[in-house]
């Protein structure tokens, strides 16, 4: 890989007061001078021209709430960038490596400071790590990539219908949900705002980073490793993975329509203000995969009240753990699904194999799930329930019994069983759904 040993900043700021954005700019145009001479600079995408001072004073002078503005200074190598609208400011800076070393604590300062006067998130990471897990185009990847190693790189459909690298599947990749940026990477702050989807208990006894750290009253920030130059190390990599995975990102999000399809160390349920979290531990009280799980550390955190309960147990999956919704006068048990295909080179076919699995080869004792008809819902496009491939996922599990695929209005349902273990597995279209916010969701 071509590296450019640059390191990145970002910042995030929100709901600032004419005041406060005034104050941020003019620190943000201190700390760049204390990094480097700004040479050019670049002003709402206008023409770029030679930095001056006197122009930035009068921007600053005449900036309001309501600004939309998009500020760029340079100096060879480095680049600082701020976007201001409607009263949020988002700061980035991609600096050489020798001036990150030569003022790397006067940085890590910097961004602790910053982050408690109005930020939400921060990071500081380095820029060949995040244009790996972030680049998604196979020609901008071969600037730094060859085509041989892009090739191997699992592939998704874009909405253009072009085909991209699937960065889901990267440690290290940026998704947001509900306006909450979510990462992993060298150096990754917090603020108590992401207690509105994440419990901070979840984040304070993250395992297996090299510091959690209280910088402020509702500042933290979390280092995965010493230095962040050597992000290539695959102890360093598994450290990224294993801290995406504990805070349980691909299971708030994702945008290739179908998931990451792996088993989740954590597990997360929304109702109304209340945040219900489920932490999957082994026998020496590590993450593990949901199916190892021996411990279990359940959090439920009512966001409003600020009301926050803690459980900790030995014990065994049932099978409520895989499907919660219980119909008890229909014998039935229920769980869902929300997928789109439209964006899988296989039309959705490993991501099928890897539900059906997961919802089936399941070891649990209680007895109700003998008794009942365990079923799973499977949401789709309308236009692909004609596409499920039956016959091929038939072929493919051969160690399973499928019954007799059958079509009903707005669905198409088949069961299929391994040894003991049942399941119902149902299609339906996206149009038949009752909560259509899930759709937006889940749909890429």
């Amino acid at each position: 890989m071509k590296l450019t040993y640059k390191m990145f900043i970002t910042v995030q700021y929100i709901n600032l007061n004419k005041q406060m954005i005034k104050r941020h700019l003019q620190d943000w145009l201190v700390f760049i001078r204390l990094l480097y001479q700004p040479e050019q600079m670049i002003v709402n995408h206008e023409k770029i021209q030679s930095f001056s001072l006197k122009k930035v004073h009068h921007l600053l002078n005449h900036l309001t709430e309501q600004e939309d503005l998009e500020f760029i200074v340079k100096n060879g190598p480095n680049e600082s960038y701020f976007h201001l609208v409607d009263g949020n400011l988002l700061e980035k800076h991609l600096i050489s490596q020798d001036i990150f070393l030569t003022n790397q604590q006067m940085i890590l300062n910097y961004i602790e400071v910053k982050m408690s006067k109005r930020g939400l998130f921060g990071y500081i990471r380095s820029y060949d790590e995040y244009l790996y897990h972030n680049t998604d185009e196979i020609e901008m990847r071969q600037v730094f990539q060859p085509l041989s190693e892009i090739e191997k790189l699992p592939k998704i459909r874009n909405k253009e219908n072009e085909t991209v690298v699937d960065c889901n599947q990267f440690a290290g990749y940026d998704i947001f949900y509900r306006g909450f940026c979510l990462t992993s990477c060298w150096r990754i702050y917090f603020t108590s705002r992401y207690h509105k989807i994440i419990p901070l208990a979840v984040l304070e006894e993250v395992q297996q980073v090299e510091q959690v750290t209280k910088t402020a009253e509702d500042v933290w920030f979390v280092e995965l490793y010493k230095d962040p130059y050597r992000w290539q190390e695959e102890l360093n990599l598994g450290y990224q993975r294993l801290f995406r995975d504990q805070m349980g990102i691909d299971q708030l999000a994702w945008d290739n329509g179908v998931g990451i399809l792996r088993e989740p160390l954590i597990e997360y349920a929304y109702t109304d203000n209340i945040i219900q979290t489920v932490q999957y531990q082994n026998d020496r009280l590590q993450p593990t995969p949901k199916k190892n799980a021996t411990h279990f550390v359940t959090r439920v955190f009512d966001i409003v009240h600020g009301n926050y309960q803690e459980k900790r147990v030995k014990g065994v999956l049932n099978a409520q753990a895989y499907f919660p919704w219980i119909d008890e006068q229909g014998m039935k048990m229920m769980n869902y699904l929300v997928l789109n295909p439209q964006y899988s080179l296989d039309e959705g076919f490993c991501a099928y194999e890897f539900y059906l699995r997961n919802y089936l080869e399941i070891n649990v004792t209680d007895e109700r799930y003998h008794e009942y008809l365990a079923i799973l819902t499977i949401y789709l496009p309308d236009d692909f329930l004609a596409k499920v491939p039956y016959k091929v996922l038939k072929e493919e599990m051969k160690d399973v019994h499928f019954t007799r695929l059958k079509k009903r209005k707005q669905r198409v349902y088949f069961d299929i069983k391994k040894g003991e273990n049942h399941l119902r597995v149902n299609f339906v279209g996206f149009s038949a759904m009752k909560n259509t916010n899930e759709i937006s969701h889940v749909g890429g």
